[in-house]
């Protein structure tokens, strides 16, 4: 039986800068230095979250590989335009005890990092209502680590995570049935709107308490 968790959040950026100036904003807290994943062109930053991390990331423009469906869509039109106006949470990811495969899971990408090495599972698009899922990515990719999780490597902070909020239209049920299925420990809270509202809705908020001070803040 697999056993499933919330490995890390995902604030998608165009770039990592713009990225790593709302999160150390918001949470006054410095992030990571950079880290760079050459096979998808991209390159992030992250930060310890308690139990799980918190990853923002972005093209790498530095990088020479020629884009194609990297993480997250990133290197997608629609997605620069329009799900990347702004830095935001885009996605989360879940860890996997093992591989796994399914029709949302079609395939594996080997992925490495440094001395970080695992399998990556993105959503399959092709079998999502694109009219009903614009960003097939909302949905979350799933982690296997080859090697143990960069999680305790991270430096300690005063921030854990405490839940998801998710936004969804009355006909993107699916989206929760989904996520129910993994049988997660982790507290999400689901909120449905009206099919009419405009709005590309699947939303993510994630919840983080500086345990110091008690308070709340929204990574959105």
């Amino acid at each position: 039986m697999e056993n499933y968790k919330i490995d890390h959040l995902v604030v998608g950026s165009k770039c990592l800068q713009a990225g790593t100036d709302y999160i150390e904003n918001l949470l006054d807290l410095k992030l990571s230095p950079i880290g760079h994943h050459k096979k998808m062109g991209t390159h992030n930053r992250v930060l310890k979250l308690g139990g799980l991390y918190l990853e923002v990331i972005a093209i790498d423009p530095e990088s020479n590989v020629k884009l194609k469906n990297t993480f997250f869509g990133l290197d997608k039109p629609f997605v620069k335009d329009t799900i990347l106006s702004k830095p935001r949470l885009i996605s989360f990811v879940l860890s996997s005890s093992s591989n796994v495969c399914s029709e949302l899971y079609p395939k594996k990408t080997y992925i490495e990092r440094s001395k970080y090495k695992w399998n990556f599972m993105r959503p399959n698009e092709n079998i999502l209502e694109k009219d009903v899922y614009p960003y097939s990515d909302i949905f979350p990719s799933i982690i296997h680590w080859l090697t143990p999780s960069p999680l305790e490597d991270m430096e300690k902070n005063f921030f854990k995570f405490e839940r998801l909020e998710i936004e969804l239209k009355e006909n993107q049920i699916f989206y929760k049935d989904h996520l129910d299925s993994f049988k997660l420990n982790e507290k999400i809270v689901y909120k449905i709107r009206k099919n009419t509202d405009d709005d590309l809705y699947p939303k993510i908020y994630g919840i983080v308490k500086n345990t110091k001070t008690g308070d709340e803040l929204i990574i959105k």
